[in-house]
């Protein structure tokens, strides 16, 4: 069986992502941060991660670095909301969505994702990126 991390600092998110993987037929663990995450594939393994991106202590991008340093053959999506996403919402001292996105992708995502998003989008990218 296909074996999925998701790690958000939301619960909410957390609960509901799970709830749609399982449903989907994966075999589904969650963690709360990057660094649980991370330690939590060194446990138990994984085909594919799905990151939030901008969560406090150990971001989405260190942590997709991590991952894929130390697992290169896992599969990682990263998925935002939060940031800037645009001019309207242009504040010099923040970082873009965009912006985060793009470095999860330089830092070897396999896919990035905006919230909200499409649930039947998402478990067709993860059933593509792991051959479920």
């Amino acid at each position: 069986m296909t074996r999925v991390i998701i790690i958000d600092d939301e619960e909410d998110i957390r609960i509901v992502l799970k709830e749609i993987f399982v449903r989907a037929g994966f075999d589904v663990e969650v963690a709360s941060d990057g660094a649980e995450g991370v330690n939590l594939i060194r446990e138990t393994g994984a085909d594919l991660v799905i990151t939030d991106i901008i969560m406090p202590g150990v971001d989405g991008v260190q942590t997709a670095y991590d991952i894929r340093m130390e697992f290169p053959n896992t599969k990682i999506i990263v998925m935002s909301g939060g940031g800037n996403t645009g001019p309207l919402d242009y504040e010099p001292s923040a970082i873009s969505t965009t912006s985060y996105l793009a470095s999860a992708e330089a830092v070897g995502a396999d896919m990035t994702i905006t919230k909200p998003f499409d649930r039947e989008e998402l478990i067709r990218a993860a059933k593509d990126l792991t051959g479920h």
